[in-house]
């Protein structure tokens, strides 16, 4: 079953969350704390296209169904999830800073994303958040197979003063949340990616997760267009070189400007699809 469990190292936050949680399921809400990226259009175009021209695949790629892919319009890096009680319009007061035995409310993180919001500023010292999508692979598939994969993501390639700046900008909120005790705490690292594919999603939800076959998507039409020149390539390996992955390719989804940090309601729905924003912290 090692291969199997794998399959859902995406996915293991969101679960350990649901086991945690499921005995205060009426007492919060859940949360995710989240720098979103999908608001920018040519973000969603490019992205779009991308999993359409994969949908369209002929032949079609094995255990690829639209219900997996994630609509352009959530992309976000995940900062941590949390059981959070109190809606949304609550007032928002100066209450002290929160500690693990603060109460999870709405208002206590908003107070806190608020109260850290100087610091980031610091951080960023006049700087925008700005990720480069370069990098695309999948999390272990089951039995190490290319062809049962669960999960596919895009992410920046650590390799310029960007990824750093965000990777602290990251960590510092993270780590600021989880101290309060706001956050689950898996004791897992902070992993910085967008999620594009995954089979949690799949419809109908009685039916058993399908893998998909990444070598299918490897070969395709859809990843060749959207792959970066040799050259770049050769340059992106480098960063990478330390902890080669059989799937990781090198993409080129354009470079973004990431504006706040955001508190969203997990499987909420706004106007354009998005996760509904309940709590903000602008980082400009």
């Amino acid at each position: 079953m090692d291969g199997a469990k794998g399959a859902v190292e995406e996915v293991e936050r969101e679960e350990l969350f649901r086991v945690k949680t499921r005995e205060k399921s009426n007492k919060g809400e859940r949360r995710v704390l989240a720098l979103p990226i999908g608001h920018h259009r040519d973000l969603r175009d490019r992205m779009s296209a991308f999993t359409d021209a994969l949908l369209a695949a002929s032949p079609a790629i094995p255990g690829l169904d639209e219900s997996i892919v994630i609509p352009a319009r959530r992309l976000h890096f995940t900062l941590g999830v949390m059981a959070l009680t109190g809606g949304a319009s609550e007032p928002i007061d100066s209450s002290p800073s929160p500690s693990p035995s603060t109460p999870r409310t709405l208002r206590t993180a908003a107070v806190l994303l608020e109260e850290i919001r100087p610091v980031l500023l610091k951080m960023l010292d006049g700087a925008r958040l700005r990720v480069a999508l370069k990098s695309m692979d999948i999390v272990k598939p089951e039995r190490q197979d290319l062809e049962r994969a669960h999960v596919m993501w895009v992410r920046p390639s650590p390799m310029n003063e960007d990824f750093e700046r965000l990777r602290k900008l990251s960590n510092f909120v993270h780590e600021k949340f989880k101290t309060a005790g706001l956050v689950v705490d898996d004791g897992c690292p902070l992993k910085l990616h967008c999620t594009v594919l995954n089979t949690v999603y799949c419809k109908p939800r009685t039916r058993v997760r399908t893998p998909f076959s990444y070598s299918f998507i490897l070969t395709s039409e859809a990843l060749q267009a959207v792959s970066v020149t040799p050259e770049t390539a050769m340059v992106m390996a480098q960063a990478v070189s330390q902890s080669p992955s059989p799937g990781l390719r090198s993409v080129d989804f354009g470079e973004w400007v990431m504006e706040e940090v955001q508190i969203c309601e997990m499987g909420s729905w706004g106007a354009e699809d998005e996760y509904v924003c309940v709590g903000r912290c602008p980082l400009v």
